[in-house]
């Protein structure tokens, strides 16, 4: 496999994964009651698996892009 390939792979399931993990935690929460997360972290929480899908994205793209 090719190294960008491998580096979009892990980058996307890395996003995926944390969004898989905080759907999970946050429903957790909600079971258990109320709790007040705050904006900045939750912020963190919802921004950090796009930008790491997104990445994914753009690096292969560069790579399919510079492979031609």
């Amino acid at each position: 496999m090719k190294p960008y390939v491998k580096l979009a792979s892990t980058l996307a399931s890395l996003g995926l994964g944390i969004f898989f993990i905080e759907r999970f935690g946050l429903s957790e929460l909600q079971k258990n009651g109320t709790i007040h997360i705050d904006g900045t972290i939750l912020s963190i929480m919802v921004l950090a698996p796009i930008v790491l899908v997104l990445a994914g994205a753009v690096v292969f793209m560069v790579g399919k892009m510079r492979r031609l």
